[in-house]
């Protein structure tokens, strides 16, 4: 039975079970966890903030002080690959493939760094949530397609995500064990958290969430004074980072702030589909019913859950920082996990009591893996990583564009992506790029069109285009994510004869 189900807000001092027990638990499904992160890592395209990473991984020091600890691990990557990262500059993304950056490189440290959050959140969680619970979190994560997506991207997000829940984690247990050595280790974690990926500070509204509904319910908070220290001093850290970061790199900043964000339905849906509608559902049902025997911890977890995402969109409000992303709110993936959890495990419990049996207790979560594994699978497959197949629509126009054809398209504007799979910076410039029908009559050369099919924000990208152009390939992904699909047009000027495919 999990130990906390009819206990007080008390450390948990015993072991339920025998620590070997839980420990070859959690190897295998460590071991499940770094087989689905490193299969396929080096199959799927890479996606320009993947680019965006490399390029800064490779210039450590000339980026904010609040960005460039989240570049390690990909620095690391290449580096273990035999990239030179002082040949690898903005200027030359054409030459990156001569020059050994790839895939795997590039994402190899975030995989590692993935595989491991599953043990040490595992470790870290133990005596929070109990063994089953913990064991049940672990499992969940491990074939998270969220979790599972980051893993195999080479962005910070798994870095913040595993140190912003270490510092979630150890703050409770603070509380609980009353234990100075936690104390410094959840500040530690917070500041680490931060340095990853800046969003991370908005773990101190889940503090002082926890810290105020104690002194509504008139709960004991159980910090020591070096808990409070440590807790003010990391959060006072950050805040004098971003300070400075935003007075010596402003123009970062309000480029930032000019780029197109999610609003806040889409950051409210993203809730529900990122963490998936069936964790949402078992969450908010295992808070119902856990909310009277563990109160704290369940209130807890349910601020973990929300309000970063609450913060969010309403920043989605505002100018300054107008620009937020579904992907910031993936800090608080874990809490969904644990409550989940907790719930699981409180019905694997109360199950095996009864006269069915083990197999039968433990057969809503073996439901909820299936579920999330056979996602899993679409993600491999036809999902193709849940990546924009960029790799394969250069290597069609790379086939067949002629002397003399260029190339244009519809990413960002330095169109780095282009660049590293055609290898040559011979690329229409993105100011360039046709968005009307008068500017592609205006074209005078013979133009490959590259773009995504589809806006999550606009729709239909330029549907004129079927009608004015050749349409030669599309690469689409069968995933509720259509406007992660590519198109490949071909557009002759007026007399001037069609390319045809070979």
């Amino acid at each position: 039975m999990n130990p906390l189900m009819n206990a007080p807000d008390t450390p948990d001092t015993g072991n339920p079970k025998p620590l070997k027990l839980f420990g070859l638990c959690l190897l295998l499904i460590t071991i499940l966890a770094g087989g689905m992160r490193l299969y396929n890592l080096s199959e799927y395209s890479f996606w320009e903030d993947e680019l965006y990473t490399v390029r800064s991984a490779s210039s450590q020091g000339n980026w904010q002080l609040s960005k460039q600890f989240g570049f390690i691990p990909t620095t690391l990557g290449l580096w273990a690959d035999g990239v030179e990262l002082s040949e690898i500059t903005w200027d030359n993304v054409d030459q990156w493939q001569a020059l050994g950056v790839r895939p795997f490189g590039a994402r190899i440290g975030s995989c590692l760094i993935g595989i491991l959050t599953i043990p040490l959140l595992g470790l870290a969680g133990r005596r929070l949530l109990g063994d089953r619970a913990t064991l049940i979190a672990a499992l969940l994560l491990t074939v998270s397609p969220w979790h599972l997506f980051w893993s195999q991207a080479a962005r910070f997000y798994t870095l913040q995500f595993l140190f912003y829940n270490l510092a979630l984690i150890w703050y409770l247990r603070t509380c609980r064990e009353r234990s100075n050595k936690l104390a410094v280790l959840a500040g530690l974690a917070l500041l680490l958290a931060y340095l990853s990926q800046p969003p991370a500070l908005l773990i101190s509204l889940v503090l002082a969430a926890d810290v105020i509904l104690c002194l509504i319910r008139r709960d004991p908070i159980r910090l020591r004074p070096i808990g409070w220290i440590a807790g003010i001093a990391a959060v006072v850290i950050c805040i004098g980072l971003h300070l400075y970061d935003s007075a010596h790199s402003a123009g970062d900043w309000e480029a930032w702030g000019k780029l197109q964000g999610h609003s806040w339905k889409v950051l409210a849906a993203s809730t529900v589909f990122r963490n998936g509608p069936v964790i949402v559902t078992l969450a908010v049902l295992s808070a119902i019913g856990l909310a009277r025997t563990q109160t704290r911890l369940t209130l807890y977890l349910i601020a973990g859950a929300t309000l970063p995402v609450i913060a969010l969109m309403a920043l989605s409000f505002t100018k300054q920082y107008g620009y937020v992303h579904e992907r910031y709110s993936f800090i608080v993936h874990y809490a969904w996990l644990a409550l989940a959890a907790l719930g699981l495990a409180a019905a694997w419990d109360a199950g095996s009591k009864q006269r069915y049996g083990a197999a039968l207790a433990g057969a809503t979560t073996a439901a909820i893996v299936v579920s999330m594994l056979w996602t899993d699978l679409a993600y491999y497959t036809h999902g193709h990583g849940n990546r924009r197949r960029w790799n394969e629509a250069f290597a069609y126009v790379a086939q067949h564009q002629k002397p003399g054809e260029d190339v244009a398209t519809l990413s960002s504007q330095s169109t780095p992506i282009a660049r590293y799979y055609l290898q040559t910076s011979d690329v229409m410039p993105y100011a360039d790029f046709p968005t009307s029908p008068e500017k592609l009559d205006a074209l005078t050369k013979p133009t490959w069109l590259v773009l995504p099919a589809v806006s999550a924000t606009r729709g239909e990208m330029f549907p004129w285009l079927n009608d004015r152009a050749d349409l030669k390939r599309y690469y689409d992904l069968r995933i509720l994510q259509p406007f992660a699909s590519i198109r490949v047009y071909y557009h002759a000027p007026q007399n001037t004869p069609h390319t045809t495919d070979q």
